[in-house]
């Protein structure tokens, strides 16, 4: 995406003996992040105007709400109703809304592409099982170094750090029990039952930087919590102020001894003995089918032609298919391959996702049966805005596809990170693509745009 930063840090690294060419080879980094991340870096950051980013980032919050209305809106407040028709399992259902509130937290990450217009939203990842969390620990490490510093601070490069934003919820929330100490509270990172190995070094990274915000971090899973005759849960002697949630629904439900320790996890946090930052609520809206109610006609009924303009501005058109899919739907589905794609309702690192541009007719035919027994959507293609970034080899220019993941908190814009992929190594951008790199994204101020049409 060119925008003014961009085309002044190509001009400056388009010199072979500018040091911004090599800079993220020769940038050194935190231990654990550097061993989650440092063998996938992007030759350089990414920039986008601040104005621009918190824009969609206020976008973001107000999807949220209406996401969060549509239960009492459209379905009488029933959440099984709600849930069954973005395609959820009752026993899904059942797991998030134990101690349901109604009133989840905002705390979210966007996936989004930036079509060279605007920001355009894919999924809304809502809760606190978030990846990207320490990336501004790539921010600082940048900006450690001479030659960026000075970029930096000529062009008044600024940056929004996301720990900044969940070190303070963590914090606000231990405000809440009463033997914490707000200040350091004691935190635990919970996985799910055997989850931890599973993402330990970026579990660690994650670790690593809280440490840097004043808290030292537990790691566990979700059936070591124990309850203490006070009512406060500890994790392996450890008594527990807040519970960082980074396991999903569907690792305890099925699992009677995760379900068991789910409902003292919540028994707690009802009684403010130990807060769960997030409960498993804000799940019942981190759906894609969710996103696809806001484009049924029935949902859009309901909504005010404000939210109707700002649902068609953020975000592609998007049905759902699947049991709870209307026939049309599956038909517009049939006749739109190449403008589609396929996405289940609920999915991680791209899994089951099917771009049609990029099967025939047979293969999307038969993606398109397997919608019959899963909650599924089929979104409108966006076509981004290549990033051009500099080969610190060659020194050719080649575009990338960037992936923009975007926190949104109470406090506003909670900071970004971006995967990028080139066109030829495929159109999944997630670690599991090894051609996938990452970087950070600094902002500049708008001002900068203005002066540079001058």
């Amino acid at each position: 995406m060119e925008n003014s930063a961009t085309t002044r840090y190509l001009a400056e690294a388009a010199d072979p003996d500018s040091a911004l060419r090599t800079l993220a080879a020769r940038t050194v980094v935190p231990a654990e992040y550097g061993k989650a991340y440092g063998h996938v870096l992007l030759p350089r950051p990414v920039f986008v105007s601040e104005q621009e980013i918190g824009a969609f980032a206020d976008d973001l919050a107000a999807v949220f709400r209406i996401l969060v209305s549509l239960p009492d809106r459209c379905f009488g407040g029933d959440l099984n109703r709600y849930g069954a028709a973005i395609g959820l399992p009752g026993e899904l259902v059942e797991v998030m809304s134990e101690g349901a509130t109604g009133d989840p937290l905002l705390y979210a990450r966007a996936d989004a592409f930036h079509d060279g217009t605007g920001f355009r939203l894919l999924e809304l990842n809502v809760g606190s099982e978030l990846g990207g969390v320490d990336s501004a620990q790539l921010n600082r490490a940048f900006l450690d170094d001479p030659e960026f510093r000075a970029f930096a601070e000529a062009h008044d490069l600024g940056h929004t750090d996301t720990m900044d934003h969940l070190v303070a919820e963590l914090r606000g929330a231990a405000s809440a029990v009463a033997d914490a100490d707000p200040v350091t509270p004691v935190v635990a990172l919970i996985e799910g039952p055997g989850a931890l190995g599973d993402h330990d070094s970026v579990f660690l990274s994650i670790q690593e930087d809280m440490r840097g915000h004043g808290i030292d971090l537990l790691l566990g899973e979700i059936q070591e919590l124990t309850r203490q005759d006070d009512g406060k849960l500890a994790l392996r002697g450890h008594r527990v102020d807040v519970v960082l949630r980074f396991f999903a629904a569907g690792q305890i439900a099925g699992d009677p001894v995760a379900r068991t320790a789910l409902t003292r996890l919540n028994q707690a946090h009802a009684e403010s003995r130990t807060v769960c930052f997030t409960p498993l609520e804000g799940a019942l809206f981190t759906s894609k089918a969710a996103l696809g109610l806001l484009h049924a006609p029935a949902v859009r009924a309901e909504l005010s032609d404000t939210e109707r303009e700002l649902v068609d501005r953020v975000l592609p058109r998007t049905w759902v298919l699947g049991t709870e899919g209307s026939d049309d739907a599956l038909a517009h589905a049939r006749a739109h391959r190449a403008s589609l794609v396929l996405k289940p309702g609920i999915g991680y690192s791209a899994d089951g996702v099917v771009i049609g541009r990029d099967v025939d007719d047979s293969q999307w035919g038969a993606a398109l049966e397997t919608t019959a027994t899963r909650d599924y959507v089929a979104q409108e293609l966006v076509v981004p805005a290549l990033e051009p970034v500099i080969d610190p080899d060659t020194g050719d220019t080649g575009g990338w596809v960037a992936n923009w993941g975007i926190f949104v908190t109470p406090r506003g814009f909670g900071g970004a990170f971006c995967r990028a992929l080139q066109p030829r190594d495929g159109a999944v951008i997630t670690y599991g693509n090894p051609g996938t790199r990452g970087t950070c994204v600094f902002t500049y101020p708008e001002a900068e745009m203005e002066k540079s049409r001058i």
